[in-house]
């Protein structure tokens, strides 16, 4: 039995990102930020959300553009003055705004682009994508995995009919190795990796490149949908619950925030800012979370960007979904091994243990309990948070960090821990804790299907929503036996102290 350890290799350092001074000035008219959607504004002075997720009490001399930007709404604005400027790179820096890509109309080809495209098989969904690639004009390599007979032919006379170089490897490595040596055979400053079953919007690199006009964004990638052409189950599904879909709102793609990575099944990166190779040699899955995690983790910034979307083929069979949420599990442990403690499960709190345990109860006094331990997260975030805050939003705090608690512990049983949520589920019936427990497990389920609702009936959509994280639990924990890395199903229960009055 290896470990994780085993299979990790010594990448080379990434280049360091530019300093502040080389990024000032970068903002002129023809650069549109926005507020990013989903991040809250309380009492025009305090931002609640961003990337990394945080309560930022935003400085005085940046207030003003802040919610000039706020009201602008995803229309934008241009920082036009120094302080705007700077307060512009203020609020990108925390994820409190963000870059938008060029306007659909109108656009501009970006010259300094290519394309790589790794394909193994699937000649139909490939002639797609190349297909919704030609009208980039650009520069376009093909790197074919090891591709069998007769469809390695085919792929060879498609790529000649577009134009696109054709690379070949003899033996398959992996979409990773295969993006490596596409990334190597380019010469662009930005190379823009799209997967072969990928349809991409017209002109989307082009429109995603003045993004990169500030100098620390290292990479950049838009919301990828599934692309569904039929009914079955899986596929009504997959519409509103994809794995690679990572959701509405920009972001900074930072570890902790729900877009944590990028889907490199359509993502554009500055040569300068990665390792040659970029990808993880080793890694067959997970190796885009690496690549992401590691370009962060050297200070370059990593874009999500939300203004437009290219589609990807879905699966659609109950064993494919299913293995595939599997394998996307399984990369937890190699993921854990080179980047320590970022797969831990869940972390709640003894705070929201004991509320959950306390509601529990069929005793009242044990239940009003609840109210206490309520009050010393009250009193402790009061203290915790500046002075500036004000009440209301200490105590939306309070209800928020408690909140997360119950939602972790359900997210633990449903996916990671699911044969023991099942134990739970099964025993609702006799004990109240295990009721108060399933409504944790269900309530992201159900307010998903309520506030996100699949085109199924409830009973199927909250039936696949189960086989989703039982299969990708199920990889976790085989992978976490097989390779010996406990992390990523041990959760760690975090005691909220009594924080210290600042000096």
């Amino acid at each position: 039995m290896s470990r994780a350890s085993d299979n990790i290799h010594p990448m080379p350092p990434f280049p360091p990102p530019p300093t502040p001074a080389a990024r000032s000035g970068r903002f002129t008219a023809g650069n549109r930020i926005a507020w990013t959607s989903g991040v809250k504004l309380r009492a025009g002075r305090v931002a609640i959300g961003g990337s990394p997720w945080a309560l930022t009490v935003l400085p005085d001399d940046v207030r003003p553009f802040a919610r000039a930007l706020h009201q602008a709404g995803r229309g934008g604005r241009t920082a036009q003055t120094q302080a705007e400027q700077d307060a512009a790179l203020y609020l990108l820096d925390r994820g409190i705004a963000d870059p938008l890509p060029a306007p659909a109309d109108g656009v501009e080809r970006a010259d300094d682009v290519e394309i790589v495209i790794p394909v193994h098989g699937g000649v139909a969904e490939f002639e797609r994508c190349l297909t919704s690639v030609a009208a980039e004009g650009v520069p376009v390599t093909v790197v074919d995995d090891a591709t069998p007979e007769p469809d390695a032919s085919r792929i060879k006379q498609l790529a000649a009919d577009h134009g696109a170089r054709l690379i070949v490897h003899e033996v398959n490595g992996g979409p990773g190795a295969a993006r490596n040596t596409g990334f190597a055979a380019t010469t662009a400053p930005f190379v823009a990796f799209i997967d072969s079953d990928v349809i991409a919007e017209p002109h989307w690199a082009s429109r995603l490149r003045p993004v990169f006009d500030d100098p620390a964004v290292g990479a950049v990638g838009p919301r990828v949908l599934p692309d569904v052409r039929g009914t079955s189950a899986v596929e009504l599904y997959e519409e509103t619950r994809s794995e690679l879909d990572m959701g509405p709102h920009p972001s900074r793609v930072v570890y902790g925030v729900p877009v944590g990575w990028l889907p490199t099944a359509s993502a554009i990166v500055r040569r300068s800012a990665v390792t040659d190779p970029p990808f993880e040699p080793g890694m067959r899955i997970g190796e885009d979370v690496d690549l992401f995690w590691r370009m962060d983790e050297a200070g370059w910034s990593v874009r999500y960007v939300t203004d437009f979307v290219n589609r990807h083929r879905v699966r659609t069979s109950l064993a494919e979904f299913s293995g595939r949420r599997a394998g996307y599990g399984s990369s937890a442990a190699l993921l854990e091994a080179r980047h320590p403690d970022r797969l831990i499960p869940a972390r709640p709190s003894v705070s929201g243990l004991a509320i959950i345990a306390a509601v529990s109860s069929r005793r009242p006094a044990v239940r009003w309990s609840a109210l206490g331990v309520a009050g010393y997260e009250l009193a402790r975030q009061r203290r915790l948070l500046d002075p500036q805050v004000p009440f209301p939003v200490v105590a939306e705090m309070t209800a928020l960090t408690l909140w997360t608690d119950a939602f972790w512990a359900g997210h633990l049983l449903r996916r990671d821990w699911w044969p023991v949520g099942a134990a739970v589920l099964a025993a609702t019936p006799r004990s109240r804790l295990a009721r108060t427990v399933a409504v944790a497990m269900m309530a992201e389920p159900v307010r998903d299907h309520l506030f996100r609702p699949t085109r199924l009936d409830p009973v199927r959509s909250l039936a696949l929503r189960a086989l989703d994280d039982a299969s990708y639990g199920t990889g976790v924990i085989t992978n976490a036996i097989r390779q010996r890395v406990p992390n990523v199903v041990a959760p760690r229960v975090t005691l909220p102290a009594w924080p210290r009055l600042r000096k």
